[in-house]
């Protein structure tokens, strides 16, 4: 049986040591430099207001991202810093695979070509991108002909179809993989705490901080003494600043994309898409299998404040439905009806900050940097800002070598950053027959096999090792059992309700309705884990049909259908029924 130091464990030990590095911010930046501090033997602490991995950490679009993009930026517009950008994330990308195997996978992914010229063209740009790459590259790219491209996607549009281009970029599990980060930042000797709101920083002598965090559980308010602290809190990155110095120029210019969920008979159960658009103002379409369900995604807006709302805006919702459509066949349906979840990720990219304030400019915002941005303050706060989830490990690394220059750290035991031969929490002793090994294990179906390996890794054995009576199933669709809701308390700092639906099963980013079916089931087995009263019990409740409400799109964009009642069918035209061979063919994959 896998035992961890309990919360409170953690607690005592953030109240009454002092820390050589204190991490404010759970997401992925944040985690990476906890485990890169705390593998170089630092006495590492991190606190997270929310969740780990509650912010643009879980709200991805499931890609680690190392398109040929960056490769088409690099040429059109010769910036090549583009293509550094772009090697470093394919390193990267390759090294992720390595360390988190369970929780990175490699995802093929095709480009409809509709032009004579424009396959040839891609296939070249992508053999580039591939020679470039060299070793990185996780395989290379390659043409298919037209079948093949209707064979896993049978609701693409067919005229003037001439075939497709194939590359390989990689899958993540975004929330998870944060979590891996966090739990294996524990197994080093750090001291980590969900839900600790930063409400006050003390400057001391040198680098030295004094910071006050607010329990959200408790209410309790205690202080942490660390030589350096670093602030990689994403969205809330000029707050902390703010806290460290009034009146500190801004260096947020956060990106908004919009993401839904759809049935997987969209698309295809192997293959991602990837439709760029022939004009650059017009949204370029991805979408990614996940969790037996299609992600699709589109960016939206730049430049957006960050006190709007997170809740997806149905116009957004229904511009994404119409790009997608229009890559399909006329009578393919695709409308809200089908959304099953939908919500919005808050990019927190960053600029480079100014003192300088011309007339009528209060409000606008610096440039971004194309990549990302580490800066100290004066009273020696390191700010990092800025990056993607592909680079996490070298801001990490580059920042914990910062603060040791800068805070004087320097220290016999303190060892270069070895994160990239760093196996992640549940990648040990595990490989691609574990969910095989599970099956015949404890006798699960193969479905919840997998699940439980691409999740849990080799940890798998110790959540299904609870007992037979946690097996049983969350929702009869779905391969969530019983079991993971108890692991998750005991083993991963899960605190709330929300963060099992969100951040441990995924299930509220898959189906927001499928969510609110399992809320009974997963609360009685956190409520008797954890203790919680009727009165607790309720608040826990309506927190979670909140954010399903207001960040999910439940009952504004999805609508919740009754478990076991069919619905009536409207009377099929003849038009619909052109391509109904190809439809019926698609739910034959799903």
């Amino acid at each position: 049986m896998k035992i961890v130091p309990s919360r409170q464990d953690h607690l005592n030990a953030l109240k009454g040591e002092e820390f050589d590095v204190l991490v404010i911010g759970g997401g992925a930046a944040g985690c990476g430099c906890a485990v890169d501090a705390a593998c170089r033997g630092l006495k590492t602490a991190l606190v997270e207001a929310d969740d780990f991995g509650s912010g643009a950490s879980s709200r991805s679009s499931k890609l680690v991202d190392g398109s040929g993009s960056y490769l088409g930026t690099a040429l059109r517009d010769k910036d090549f810093e583009q293509l550094y950008i772009m090697l470093q994330m394919m390193s990267e990308r390759a090294t992720m695979l390595k360390i988190a195997p369970h929780l990175n996978r490699v995802q093929p992914m095709v480009i409809p070509m509709y032009s004579v010229l424009g396959m040839p063209f891609t296939w070249l740009a992508l053999k580039v991108y591939d020679f470039i790459s060299a070793a990185s590259n996780v395989r290379g790219s390659h043409c298919i002909s037209k079948e093949s491209v209707l064979y896993e996607f049978p609701l693409l549009k067919t005229e003037g179809l001439r075939g497709g281009v194939v590359y390989y970029d990689v899958q993540l599990d975004d929330a998870r993989m944060c979590l891996a980060l966090a739990m294996t930042a524990v197994a080093l000797g750090a001291s980590v705490g969900n839900h600790l709101k930063l409400v006050e920083m003390l400057p001391q002598e040198g680098c030295c901080r004094v910071v006050g965090v607010s329990d959200s559980l408790t209410g309790e308010t205690f202080y942490i003494q660390s030589k350096a602290v670093i602030n990689a809190t994403g969205a809330g990155t000029d707050a902390v600043r703010q806290l460290d110095e009034e009146g500190t120029p801004p260096i947020l210019v956060p990106t908004m994309d919009t993401y839904i969920t759809v049935p997987r008979y969209f698309g295809s159960g192997r293959y991602g898409l990837l439709s760029p658009s022939p004009k650059k103002e017009e949204p370029t379409v991805v979408m990614v299998p996940f969790e037996n369900h299609m992600v699709m995604g589109v960016h939206e807006a730049e430049g957006v404040c960050m006190s709007q709302s997170s809740s997806p805006d149905p116009e957004n919702v229904n511009s994404l439905l119409d790009a997608a459509k229009e890559k399909m066949e006329p009578c393919v349906e695709l409308g809200p009806c089908h959304v099953l979840s939908a919500w919005t990720g808050l990019r927190p990219k960053v600029g480079c900050p100014s003192d300088k304030k011309e007339d009528n400019e209060e409000d606008k915002l610096p440039p971004p940097v194309s990549n990302y941005m580490i800066e100290v303050s004066q009273n020696g706060l390191i700010t990092l800002g800025g990056g993607r989830f592909s680079s996490y490990r070298v801001m990490a690394a580059e920042t914990i070598d910062l603060a040791i220059k800068s805070c004087g750290l320097c220290d016999d035991h303190v060892t270069s950053s070895w994160t990239e031969h760093l196996p992640l929490d549940g990648a040990q002793n595990w490989c691609c027959m574990l969910p095989l090994e599970l099956v015949q294990d404890y006798d699960v179906p193969m479905d919840v096999a997998q699940h439980i390996s691409d999740s849990y890794g080799y940890n798998g054995h110790a959540l299904l090792n609870q007992g037979q009576d946690m097996l049983k199933r969350l929702h009869p669709n779905f391969p969530y059992i019983e079991a993971e809701v108890k692991y998750a308390v005991r083993n991963e700092y899960a605190c709330t309700l929300l963060d099992v639906i969100a951040r441990r099963l995924r299930v509220a980013f898959v189906d927001a309705a499928a969510a609110l079916h399992m809320l009974p089931k997963i609360l009685k087995i956190m409520a008797e884990e954890a203790g919680w009263d009727e009165g607790e019990q309720k608040k826990q409740m309506l927190a979670v049909q909140d954010f399903l409400v207001r960040q999910m799109g439940l009952g504004s964009i999805v609508r919740p259908k009754a478990i076991g009642k069919s619905q009536p069918k409207k009377k099929a035209s003849v038009e619909s029924c052109c391509r109904a061979a190809a439809r019926k063919e698609a739910r034959s994959y799903s």
